[in-house]
């Protein structure tokens, strides 16, 4: 064992004052821990090479010739990692006073953790919802159909979400936030590293899944905080969330519940572009661009879009 308690394993790209804000909590709290960091910068053209070249001279930098996404952006900070704990870590993410001790000291206390999340903060200090169920395709046709944002407490819509816990206290869970996604030294050697498979979102999910299988649970711990403002990449296409979250959803499910599941989510894919583009004309969302951005993505599921790209 190389001696390092924790790696941070950041992907970048164009998000160069949030990385540098990022860096610098990681930085002022990392208290008595030895840590490594590690940051894989996805081709961005606003300076975030630079910055961390100046600003961080220590910090393990990879560069990539082109935007690859999260997982696969993420896969040589694997191979660099060598601390006992490998936390992913997104670049709008800020941490906190105490977060590390917090989350060491309940690592220690259950070896059978192998992914751990923390109380995560919007930029009001309030608490975001952070963890949920496994998706089904129920849910995801609750989801779809928009009943869940009609009845939010109603305990047959807010299963998938969570509605029913607040993210005050500790618990095991199904799933946790990849914004801050912390991984056992032990789960990466049974299971290995993020399918590459997935551009953006699902991966963490899969994740979760196979940690499950693998023998080890997922667990919340309410008394590590962080910040995160959200979106920090994925605000600059928001045409491409959409479709990569639709692309994502169907490479999860086929992997993990069989390709016959394709019909039955294309059902939801469908009722999730009327919904979303019904909200958009009696609300203040941009019409036209909500329905390209669904549309598009309704086209990608329907032509099986590889979810990679």
């Amino acid at each position: 064992m190389s001696g390092i308690d924790f790696s941070f394993a950041i992907v970048n790209w164009n998000t160069c004052a949030l990385l540098d804000r990022c860096l610098a909590s990681i930085v002022a709290n990392t208290g008595d821990f030895r840590v490594q960091i590690l940051v894989a910068d996805n081709a961005s053209s606003d300076g975030s090479v630079e910055m961390v070249r100046t600003n961080y001279p220590h910090v393990e930098l990879v560069q990539h010739e082109r935007n690859l996404g999260f997982a696969a952006g993420h896969k040589p900070l694997f191979e660099l990692s060598r601390g006992r704990y490998h936390v992913l870590v997104n670049s709008d993410v800020c941490l906190l006073a105490g977060c590390l001790e917090r989350l060491h000291k309940r690592l220690e206390m259950d070896p059978k953790i192998g992914v751990l999340g923390c109380c995560i903060l919007d930029e009001h200090k309030q608490v975001q919802a952070s963890c949920r169920r496994f998706p089904s395709l129920a849910y995801q046709l609750i989801e779809a159909s928009g009943l869940n944002r009609v009845f939010p407490r109603h305990p047959l819509f807010r299963g998938y979400k969570m509605g029913d816990f607040d993210g005050l206290s500790s618990r095991r869970v199904d799933q946790v936030m990849g914004s801050f996604f912390l991984i056992r030294r032990e789960l990466i050697e049974a299971v290995g590293t993020l399918d590459t498979a997935f551009f953006m979102y699902y991966e963490e999910v899969d994740y979760c899944l196979r940690c499950y299988a693998a023998g080890y649970h997922v667990f919340y711990e309410a008394d590590a905080r962080i910040i995160h403002e959200g979106g920090g990449s994925s605000k600059m296409v928001k045409t491409l969330t959409i479709r990569r979250t639709m692309r994502s959803m169907r490479t999860y499910f086929r992997k993990n519940h069989g390709a016959w599941t394709w019909l039955p989510l294309m059902v939801a894919v469908s009722l999730d572009v009327v919904t979303h583009v019904f909200h958009a004309l009696i609300g203040r969302a941009p019409f036209l661009a909500t329905l390209k951005a669904y549309l598009l993505g309704w086209w990608d599921f329907l032509t099986f879009k590889r979810a990679d790209l």
